[in-house]
């Protein structure tokens, strides 16, 4: 990562990423990229989620999941088209 920036970190945070980066047999540059990219990673899908959410037609879910069992699905079952 120096090649592109420095990151500064508390001192415990980079003892505890250097011992980690030994056990798992890499460097702690890398370790560090991997974390990073996980973490950007998993925001990215929490606000993917968020979004579904905000568009989410909770009365149909509703209807659906109070229908009694075996019955087939209805046409208002299906999801409407974008």
């Amino acid at each position: 990562m120096a090649e592109d920036g420095a990151i500064h970190l508390p001192r415990e945070l980079n003892e505890a990423l250097t011992a980690e980066a030994e056990r798992a047999g890499v460097s702690v540059d890398t370790l560090a990229e991997e974390a990073i990219l996980r973490h950007l990673e998993a925001r990215k899908t929490l606000a993917h989620f968020a979004a579904l959410k905000a568009e989410a037609d909770l009365d149909f879910l509703d209807r659906v999941l109070s229908r009694q069992g075996g019955e087939a699905p209805s046409e208002d079952d299906r999801l409407p088209r974008r």
